[in-house]
């Protein structure tokens, strides 16, 4: 329930009452005045939006929402169970100026920015994971994305404008940050966490189809229903975008332009699926549309020519991806030459394998990625000499694990343990 306080010119008392008879209005208190009559009632979230509209009619109302939670109730006293877990979601008026309200200020915006920028530096350069979870629980860009997916749903190009030019603020500052602190300190190489992070998955883009279903939801419920704190779905709409948006920095005073395009490639991608199912669901779930929020009249061509030209991204980024050479799949191949390594070392009855991975460098070799390919094995034949060993299974590994048509250049290394 949402509480309301109108003030009305006086006579209009049945415009108001029959109004909240008719969406269910709760607790209604009259104070009537000889030229202002004042109601203060509590109607269910989902009707607050159709309410307005109805009294719209009324000349010179103020209206006063308190967008809080309200407990209302109302006899008989044997359903007040069942009134305090009527939790609806909130009305398409309060999601819409509530995202409105959220913008803030400018200072804060390239302030938190530029903090989270330095922060994922030095969790990227030190490898210190949680300085990256601290960077995504302050990078400001979970509420421009959320705005930019309100506006789509509206259609409204004012906010829309507002939203993109606050992401492109906020992004660009952060770039900078990191950009800044790697030419401070005159990096040089790529960590291997840096290396890490630069690689794309082929299923990059379920990440940010999730998030942005996610952080509308959280938007659109009310507080009482929320399961998920609005920081936490916040961070993992800044998941996605925090960590490549600093490697991207690094990667440009590096002039290494395959991290940089890979980066950049992620950072829009995740940016347009965030847009794409946030917008979908404050559309279908929270009600927010064209001609369905009162005080707003959104454009059509606003609305569809958005979705339209996101959804047409969207898909034209995955072709790319999917016909590009493997720089932009590189964290799904690992994962696919990691489970051939597995398959041909198992073939050999001499061994037991203790470990096994495969890792990309980051750098190339006659224009080919260095990949490795890593064994650890116990030998099986104690009377087997450890070079006898390491030799068996360095040349099956070169025999059996060679990928010419995946542009890949193999080293491998192989250590042979003793109990």
């Amino acid at each position: 329930m949402r509480q309301l306080i109108l003030q009305i010119p006086a006579g209009n008392e049945k415009i108001i009452r029959e109004a909240a008879g008719k969406y269910r209005g709760r607790n209604t208190i009259f104070f009537p005045g000889t030229e202002k009559d004042v109601f203060i009632l509590f109607l269910p979230n989902d009707t607050l939006n159709n309410f307005l509209g109805d009294i719209e009619s009324v000349d010179e109302i103020e209206v006063n929402l308190i967008p809080r939670g309200v407990i209302s109730l109302y006899p008989p006293q044997d359903e007040a169970p069942a009134q305090v877990t009527d939790v609806k979601p909130k009305s398409a008026i309060e999601i819409y100026l509530g995202g409105i309200q959220s913008i803030g200020s400018l200072f804060g915006l390239v302030g938190y920015s530029f903090a989270a920028g330095i922060i994922v530096w030095i969790g990227l350069y030190t490898a210190t994971v949680y300085l990256l979870v601290a960077a995504m629980l302050i990078a400001p860009l979970a509420g421009p994305a959320m705005n930019a997916a309100l506006a789509t749903a509206a259609g409204s190009w004012s906010l829309l404008r507002a939203s993109l030019a606050r992401y492109m603020l906020a992004i660009g500052t952060g770039l900078a940050a990191s950009y800044l602190m790697a030419l401070l300190f005159d990096q040089r190489i790529m960590t291997p966490l840096m290396i890490e992070v630069s690689q794309v998955a082929e299923v990059a883009i379920l990440l940010p189809l999730i998030g942005g279903f996610a952080g509308a939801v959280n938007i659109c419920q009310s507080e009482r229903d929320d399961l998920v704190s609005g920081a936490a779905v916040g961070m993992m709409v800044a998941a996605s975008l925090a960590p490549p948006l600093g490697l991207m920095g690094v990667g440009l005073h590096m002039r290494e332009w395959e991290v940089v395009t890979a980066s950049a490639f992620r950072i829009v991608l995740q940016l347009l699926g965030i847009h794409l199912t946030a917008t979908l669901v404050f559309y279908c779930y929270g009600g927010v549309r064209r001609q369905g929020v009162r005080f707003l009249k959104g454009r059509k061509r606003v609305q569809y020519g958005s979705l339209a030209v996101v959804t047409a991204a969207i898909l034209a980024m995955l072709v790319w991806q999917y016909s590009q050479p493997h720089f932009l799949r590189r964290a799904s191949l690992s994962t696919e030459l990691a489970s051939q390594l597995e398959k041909e070392l198992s073939r050999l009855d001499s061994i037991r394998v203790v470990e096994q991975n495969v890792r990309f460098s980051g750098r190339k070799y006659n224009g080919e990625s260095i990949v490795g390919f890593n064994a650890s094995v116990f030998s099986t034949d104690a009377t087997a000499a450890d070079e006898a060993v390491h030799a068996q299974v360095l040349d099956h590994m070169r025999r059996n694990l060679r990928f010419p048509e995946k542009h890949l250049h193999e080293v491998y290394e192989v250590s042979v343990l003793r109990e």
